[in-house]
């Protein structure tokens, strides 16, 4: 997923105005589930068959797919007047069922399914082909990237988030073209790792090892590609009883997509706060204080419970980007913190233990905003709802449609542990090339120098 900018105005058939994420996704034609290219507001027939050709036409088509009854819910009542309809996470099947927003028709990028027989996870080359023959059928970069583009006032760069293992060396091919494009444009990227890791792993282990060794090279071709990187770790490496306190999450989608959301969201919201007058480049240099540090982590508390302590923030906040079973210390370099809807006790609470911090000032900067609201489609994820302001039980008539929202602590960091994971993937790589595990390694071999950089 990539996303230009952040919202565009686009008119519909009738004229009327819509926001719309300036967004291009691109996704497997089969998990787009029921969201066409076009939507309520964009609807726009094909031209008939019958009217190009005279002569007998045969017609195979799928079965379409049902949309949720959260959709038909959207469509029929006020988008926030209920949240009946997303109470359980098995009826969700795709991303698409819990989608609140409209999207104009260039944003989704539908990719052919792949056969199931194909195992193209971890597969370079496979994302590399898939992107030039993508490219070359649509003219992508020629249509809807620099439509996009065009259409902002002033572009400060480009934020990516992609799936390592399924899209990395499609994310790749796709930055580079982008910088042949657009060379001066900054990129702030949020890869999601693969399920391999790559601590104490067998090796012969064809098919995790691939995974790892994908990993790398993504990792490696971001570090020229994009200004700053955030890994994410993949949600089967967290650790489940860490959310016991104040959260209910299974390890469905739907649940780790809402934590993950709030986070990311958070981390990026001085990018879209007109007050604050900052940019990836500013928020890059800001974390790269000292010129060698590309790549930060992404780490936090979600939600922050009233009359949180000093303590809580050390104890609690949870990194997204770093294993936590580590004995590596931590040597902090520079901080970017976001604190949202904190009453005047969290954040006394807050700025005690940022007292207490070894990094100051400019190395540490906070921004405070208000709580991160909740929609009708985020899920009911939340042990006690009268930890929300205007929790869900107090909601009212559709009149007054108040949405509740959440206090959440995010932060990006970068620290001395980043290297302790660049090393980790680094002695699976140089290990592959020792034994000249060639035939378990992406097609772009790894060579004596890949692994050092690694």
């Amino acid at each position: 997923m990539k996303k230009l900018s952040s919202i565009t105005t686009f008119l519909s058939e009738k004229g009327d105005p819509t926001y719309c994420p300036r967004l291009i996704s691109f996704d497997r034609k089969a998990n787009f589930g029921a969201l066409s290219k076009t939507n309520t507001f964009y609807e726009n027939d094909d031209i008939e068959d019958s009217q190009l050709w005279q002569g007998e036409v045969a017609e195979y088509e799928h079965v379409p797919i049902e949309p949720h009854a959260y959709q038909t819910h959207l469509l029929q009542r006020d988008r926030e007047s209920t949240f009946s309809a997303l109470d359980s996470v098995h009826g969700i099947r795709y991303w698409s069922d819990f989608n609140r927003v409209f999207y104009i028709p260039r944003t989704i990028q539908m990719l052919p399914d792949v056969p199931d027989w194909q195992q193209s996870e971890g597969d370079w080359a496979f994302g590399q082909e898939s992107f030039q023959r993508y490219n070359e059928e649509t003219e992508l970069m020629e249509s809807s990237v620099r439509l996009f583009i065009e259409e902002c006032d002033s572009f400060q760069g480009l934020q990516l988030m992609s799936d390592t293992s399924t899209f990395g060396s499609f994310s790749t091919s796709f930055l580079m073209a982008f910088n042949d494009e657009f060379s001066r444009a900054p990129c702030l990227s949020f890869p999601l790792m693969g399920d391999a890791v790559p601590r104490n792993v067998n090796v012969e282990n064809a098919v995790l090892t691939r995974k790892i060794v994908n990993d790398a090279v993504y990792l490696r071709e971001l570090d020229s590609l994009s200004l700053l990187t955030v890994p994410i770790l993949n949600p089967k490496t967290w650790s489940q009883d860490y959310w016991d306190v104040n959260l209910k999450i299974s390890d469905d989608h739907y649940h780790i997509s809402s934590i993950l959301s709030a986070h990311i969201e958070s981390a990026t919201l001085p990018l879209r706060l007109k007050v604050n007058n900052e940019d990836i480049s500013s928020i890059s240099e800001n974390l790269n204080f000292h010129g060698t540090h590309r790549f930060s982590q992404l780490a936090g508390i979600f939600p922050v419970a009233p009359g949180a302590t000093p303590q809580d923030f050390l104890r609690q906040s949870f990194n997204f980007s770093i294993l936590r079973n580590s004995s590596m210390a931590t040597v902090n370099f520079a901080r970017r913190d976001v604190t949202r809807g904190f009453s005047a006790s969290n954040l006394q609470a807050y700025n005690s233990w940022y007292s207490q911090e070894v990094i100051k000032g400019p190395f540490v900067s906070s921004t405070h905003a208000q709580a991160y609201p909740l929609p009708s489609s985020f899920p009911d994820i939340f042990r006690d709802e009268g930890i929300l302001t205007n929790h869900r039980q107090t909601l009212h008539t559709e009149r007054n449609p108040v949405l509740p929202s959440a206090s959440l602590f995010t932060t990006l960091s970068a620290n001395s542990r980043t290297a302790e994971m660049f090393a980790d993937y680094a002695k699976v790589a140089q290990t592959c090339v020792d034994r000249r595990k060639i035939g378990i390694l992406p097609e772009r071999s790894v060579d004596e120098s890949d692994s050092d950089n690694s």
